[in-house]
């Protein structure tokens, strides 16, 4: 079992004051949907996981109605993330999982009923939210990752860590992510700025903090387990021939220069405004993302701190932070 590293945050982490209503609402969402009958999730499970204060901590700032609704996308993302590993990457049941992902597809299109907490699920999420044709295929990018990681498992393939950092971006849904954010704060930006080649590097290194952060903390309870081949530890451990443990610092030293990235990018923001001719109400909105991209990401470290989800204890529990420290972690308001 590898040491964890702190994994220190140079922004501060929020607590919306709203996290109650929303623990209250995802718990009755995700019983309604069928996602407590014991695999993936038993009551207990989801409780010390604290699917529902998750939202609260990365969005603090949006409407109850707009946390509510992210919530609920987050949590289905746990759920089929939680099902898919259980039901197939485990078991190396690569038909009944590619069979999963073509059923969800479906649902997504809209041309199939519902079959199981997964499918009800997104049909319930499809059906209260307005999808592009961009996010649908963010969507479907982020089922295909869990074919591919499927498939690699299957095959005991250890990925290259360049193409594994690729696909994690997809697994996490990264895009998706984002986009829940600038909704939640309401930053409508230029679809030529979004595409800008460091908006894009934003993006990217938003997305690839969490994912390789919790392919550190889940390690024991996912990757030394069997369950899967696709970890960054287990890429950097088998690409530099070293121990685990260095592989884990190789891991989290590769974090925090995305975060250094991050905050380097966020300085370069003021002039690709002026140069994208940016309005004031604009400027605003792209001040209002950055603001809530670090929120985001202090507050998913909190999460994933006090979280269940990623014990190896087969009985987790939620850990209490009533007096925080550590850098990011001073503005936080912790239940």
């Amino acid at each position: 079992m590898a040491e964890i590293p702190a994994f220190d945050m140079p922004f501060a982490a929020r607590l919306s004051p709203h996290v109650d209503r929303v623990r209250q609402h995802t718990k009755t969402w995700v019983r309604d949907m069928g996602m407590l009958g014991g695999v993936p999730w038993t009551e207990a499970f989801y409780d010390a996981a604290d699917y529902g204060g998750f939202g609260p901590l990365t969005h603090p700032t949006a409407s109850l109605d707009a946390l509510l609704h992210i919530n609920d996308w987050h949590t289905w993302g746990f759920y089929v993330s939680d099902a898919f590993l259980e039901g197939f990457l485990r078991p190396r049941n690569v038909v009944g999982g590619k069979a999963f992902v073509a059923r969800l597809k479906a649902v997504l299109a809209g041309s199939a009923p519902t079959t199981n907490p997964a499918e009800r699920g997104l049909a319930d999420l499809v059906s209260r939210s307005t999808l592009d044709d961009e996010d649908r295929q963010h969507l479907t990018e982020y089922l295909d990752a869990l074919s591919w990681e499927l498939h690699n498992t299957a095959q005991g393939r250890v990925p290259d860590p360049i193409d594994l950092v690729e696909m994690r971006r997809r697994s996490i849904a990264t895009e998706l992510s984002a986009k829940l954010v600038r909704k939640s704060v309401d930053a409508n930006l230029p679809a030529e700025l979004l595409r800008n080649s460091t908006m894009r590097a934003l993006v990217d290194s938003f997305g690839d903090v969490p994912a390789l952060r919790q392919e550190i903390v889940g390690f024991d309870r996912v990757h030394a387990t069997g369950g899967s081949t696709t970890s960054a530890v287990l890429a950097v451990q088998q690409f530099f021939d070293c121990e685990r443990q260095q592989a884990v610092s190789v891991v989290a030293d590769l974090i925090s220069a995305r975060l250094r990235q991050i905050s380097s990018i966020i300085t370069e923001l003021p002039s690709i405004a002026d140069e994208y001719g940016l309005d004031a109400e604009a400027k605003a909105g792209l001040h209002r993302y950055v603001e809530a991209l670090e929120s985001w990401l202090a507050g998913e470290l909190l999460w994933t701190r006090r979280s269940g989800r990623f014990s190896f204890s087969p009985n987790p529990v939620r850990k209490s932070f009533h007096s925080p420290t550590g850098l990011g972690t001073a503005a936080v308001l912790v239940r």
